[in-house]
């Protein structure tokens, strides 16, 4: 199997869980990885493991319910890694309403 070049990757709720997980195996691979969460101590400490691990890491902290926030997140990654190869939604978010009774801007 032949090995890919690392990619840029962007985890959000990248701080705990199935998030936390995803990008310590993206550290292992090699990748540049954003991670994106609210929790910043937690988010620090996630980014140390996928530097243990072998890859590179920027924290940012960021509310995924805060469009303009994750907009100027995304920014932030272009600039501190390069363009954006992967991203992966991993952020806990809760709409409670039927979802064809919900703004698009709410789904976002």
């Amino acid at each position: 199997m032949t090995r890919q070049q690392p990619r840029v990757v962007v985890v959000t709720g990248a701080s705990a869980g199935v998030g936390r997980a995803v990008v310590r195996a993206l550290g292992v691979r090699g990748d540049a990885v954003a991670l994106l969460a609210r929790d910043e101590d937690r988010l620090e400490r996630a980014a140390e493991e996928v530097r243990a691990a072998g890859g590179r890491a920027l924290a940012v902290p960021v509310d995924v319910a805060d469009a303009d926030a994750v907009d100027a997140a995304a920014s932030r990654v272009e600039a501190g890694l390069g363009p954006i190869d992967v991203w992966v939604n991993g952020a806990m978010t809760a709409v409670l309403a039927e979802v064809w009774r919900t703004p698009a801007e709410e789904l976002r």
